[in-house]
């Protein structure tokens, strides 16, 4: 029986392992966050052009983090995606914020910015754009947009580790960035992972706050302020007071993994190595399709975008004589794992219903576009030579069926 080439997998080898096995081995206080931890935070905000970062369980929770950093008054604003993940919308609707939803530029799968100002009323306060699957929006023109208008960015880089546009971080254009190390990414922290990041110190002392417990005492443990050690008379409504136990915000407890993190140090090691493999799967899938330019329309690349697209999404043309359903049974019966590109259009799923939000007049016939034809493949860089050629001989065979 042939292995199912599944969407997302575990990629290690030994040096995780034992760099897990280190952590275990460290004592009866290795489980707390660690060095392993600090090296993650110093190393993955120089990757995404950010000074300081605060390292969490997920991407998802980056992204609530990063909302509530804005510090924005109910009923502000926000301008993003409806072709997403749901993690990019909901913590825009649980702080009581409103989304604002752009259409994507064709074939790019991201927003398209030449459609953002548009949106912009006198209740817009911040841009949250995910670069997805890897590929990423027009960042000097988001940042430009945004300046004129007085706005703070997001950018949700879940899906991508590191790109540059015109050689520089896209996250670099953005007031916080988030991304994830969940198992289908670029690396993982051993299946999760994520972080928020920022430009300074107190930005990210109040992240650590609000990552854990919301006692004072973070900055101190993990922050800005780490040279101050433990304070047992810190005033509390009168009484002198140990600061490890004072809380200063309502936290979420996203408390990061010292394993996790041992993991994926060793994992960004390999961030060069996992780039190259990826654009060669790029180019195998890219060529598959285009082989059938009646059929398919291969995805679009930003320009003087470098990055590794975490999956390959491409769209089954509306004229195409067969549907996506029917490309992804055909995939799903040669063990080929597929998906839509996630949400397609979030405004056509349920959570959304009776949801506060604004669209363009005309709707979103790009992100409909996507809803209606968009199809992904895992693009792991743990897949085989042969698994890569399997997926594409695949294609091949399916769409000469309707030659």
């Amino acid at each position: 029986m042939t292995d199912r080439i599944t969407y997302a997998r575990a990629t290690h080898g030994e040096e995780e392992i034992q760099a897990v096995v280190d952590v275990l081995r460290s004592g009866s206080q290795g489980l707390r966050i660690g060095p392993n931890v600090a090296e993650m935070e110093e190393r993955v905000p120089a990757l995404s052009g950010k000074a300081y970062g605060a390292m969490c369980n997920s991407g998802s929770s980056a992204l609530y983090l990063a909302v509530e950093l804005l510090g924005l008054p109910k009923g502000s604003e926000v301008i993003t995606s409806a072709l997403t993940f749901s993690t990019d919308v909901a913590p825009i609707i649980r702080a009581g914020l409103v989304p604002v939803f752009v259409d994507v530029e064709p074939n790019t799968f991201n927003a398209d910015a030449a459609k953002i100002e548009a949106m912009i009323s006198d209740k817009t306060r911040a841009i949250l754009l995910p670069n997805l699957a890897g590929n990423a929006p027009d960042w000097d023109a988001v940042r430009e947009i945004a300046d004129r208008h007085g706005l703070k960015v997001i950018e949700d880089s879940c899906d991508a580790l590191g790109p540059t546009l015109h050689g520089r971080p896209t996250g670099a254009r953005a007031d916080i960035s988030v991304t994830s190390f969940s198992m289908a990414h670029i690396i993982t922290c051993a299946g999760n992972g994520g972080m928020v990041m920022v430009d300074s110190e107190e930005e990210r002392d109040k992240a650590l706050l609000l990552r854990r417990w919301g006692r004072r005492s973070e900055p101190n443990l993990y922050g800005s302020t780490k040279h101050v050690g433990r304070v047992f008379r810190e005033q509390l409504d009168g009484v002198d007071y140990d600061n490890d136990f004072i809380f200063d915000v309502v936290p979420w407890n996203f408390e990061p993994s010292e394993l996790g993190a041992a993991y994926g140090v060793v994992q960004l090691n390999k961030l060069a190595a996992n780039y190259v493999r990826r654009k060669e799967t790029w180019a195998a899938y890219t060529a598959a399709y285009a082989e059938f330019p009646e059929f398919f329309t291969t995805p679009v690349e930003q320009s003087g975008l470098d990055t590794a697209w975490l999956c390959y999404p491409v769209m089954v043309n509306a004229d195409a004589p067969f549907t996506r359903s029917d490309l992804q049974e055909a995939l799903e019966g040669d063990g080929i794992d597929t998906r839509t590109v996630w949400s397609g259009n979030l405004l056509r799923h349920p959570m959304m219903s009776g949801v506060e939000h604004r669209q363009p007049p005309e709707g979103l016939p790009e992100t409909d576009a996507v809803f209606e034809r968009g199809m992904t493949l895992g693009m792991s860089h743990g897949l085989t030579d042969a698994e890569v050629k399997r997926v594409a001989e695949s294609i091949r065979r399916f769409a000469e069926s309707f030659r």
